[in-house]
């Protein structure tokens, strides 16, 4: 990085690697902020059909430990910054499946409540003094290779089950599967982590999978095509 930055070789191999990473992060943390926006405005006038609300309940646990574990790891924002805005636009959308489906309540109010409460526990450290560092580690490994997978799966299986995708967004989607696959690049250049790495991967293969059904069920399965002839 020096040879990029105080000799102006920019030309140097791994120094232009480090930049295009380190643009592409930025890039992805940017875009994230307005990520799932289109799905929000798809899901506001109160039709919420096709969402898994056990996806983005699951999907917001593992950015918050994603968000919990960088930070204390002292990980480059530019490689994790993205979870902070997915998760605050989830708890959206997570309150208007709720409001919308009549399921606001008391039960909904302690679990905020709980939530945050347990965020704070662990972002100010106490988890690491009480468990030892390796319990937040070991929280992530879970949903790495549980959660993370799990919360994906439930929403591939759903649009499955229902033979469609409702109101999924298609440029929500696409947004995060072109995301993962970019965050996939910049953690490989930028972080020595299997756990991350793992998560990422996972990740960008799942997300993916749920962009091609948006696809299939809305442009290409026969009712369709069915429906384009008919509008």
């Amino acid at each position: 990085a020096s040879r990029f930055l105080d000799e102006l070789d920019f030309f140097d191999v791994e120094c232009l690697k480090i930049a295009a990473s380190k643009g592409a992060g930025i890039a992805i943390v940017a875009g994230s902020a307005i990520m799932k926006v289109p799905q929000i405005i798809n899901i506001w006038p109160g039709d919420t059909t096709g969402l898994s609300f056990p996806n983005y309940f699951i999907e917001s646990l593992t950015f918050t430990t994603q968000i919990c574990y960088n930070f204390l790891n002292g990980n480059p924002v530019s490689t994790w910054g993205e979870n902070v805005f997915l998760l605050l636009q989830n708890l959206v959308i997570m309150f208007l499946v709720l409001k919308y489906r009549g399921q606001l309540g008391i039960a909904s109010a302690l679990a905020t409540c709980i939530y945050g409460a347990s965020v704070w526990f662990i972002i100010s450290g106490n988890l690491d003094a009480m468990a030892g560092p390796q319990a937040l580690q070991g929280l992530l490994t879970v949903q790495t290779i549980i959660f993370a997978p799990l919360s994906r799966m439930l929403q591939i299986y759903k649009s499955y089950s229902e033979s469609g995708t409702g109101q999924l967004s298609l440029p929500t989607q696409f947004l995060a599967a072109a995301g993962s696959a970019v965050r996939m690049l910049t953690i490989f250049q930028e972080v020595d982590d299997v756990i991350l790495t793992v998560a990422v991967v996972v990740a960008c293969l799942l997300n993916w999978v749920v962009l091609l059904q948006i696809v299939y069920y809305n442009y290409l399965s026969e009712p369709s095509k069915k429906k384009g002839k008919t509008d």
